[in-house]
């Protein structure tokens, strides 16, 4: 399990699987599977826990760009599965890897209680120690930003709006 905070409001769970895939689960109470979703493709909410710069075409078959200047990283692709408040998938790769072979990612939006639960599968990978290094990347950076999501969430108005009902 991983947690990026102390309090652990949002473990992040890794699900058993094979090397060609990583499955991640985190929970998002207070929050339903729509607005969730929203935190996915909408570039001024997108912007507050992953990328820094963020293009978006949301809809099936659109393109999306992320972008960190900083660190001169783009990861591009296209939506593939479009469901809002229920499934999002995507390609992924990355500009400065363009010898990386292009993964896939599907986001499960389920509710959960009052709130969400995101189901993240990203793959495919193979059995070589490339891959595997790369996949344990993947694995580390969903559990550090699905927490960060969790602390924006956490801190959006809409929070505030759920808990004065």
């Amino acid at each position: 399990m991983f947690a990026d905070r102390a309090d652990t409001l949002n473990p992040v769970e890794q699900l058993p699987t094979t090397v060609d895939k990583l499955v991640l689960i985190a929970k998002y109470p207070d929050i339903p599977p729509a607005l969730l979703f929203d935190y996915w493709v909408k570039p001024e909410l997108l912007t507050q826990w992953w990328p820094q710069e963020v293009e978006t075409d949301p809809r099936m078959g659109g393109a999306y760009h992320l972008a960190w200047p900083k660190m001169d990283w783009s990861l591009r692709g296209h939506y593939n599965s479009f469901e809002p408040g229920r499934q999002l998938g995507f390609t992924w790769q990355w500009d400065h890897e363009p010898h990386t072979p292009t993964r896939d990612v599907l986001v499960y939006f389920e509710p959960a209680g009052d709130g969400a639960r995101l189901v993240v599968t990203h793959s495919t990978y193979n059995d070589s120690e490339q891959d595997q290094q790369e996949r344990q990347g993947h694995l580390e950076g969903w559990a550090h930003f699905l927490g960060r999501l969790q602390e924006v969430i956490d801190d959006s108005p809409h929070k505030a709006n759920q808990e004065g009902k």
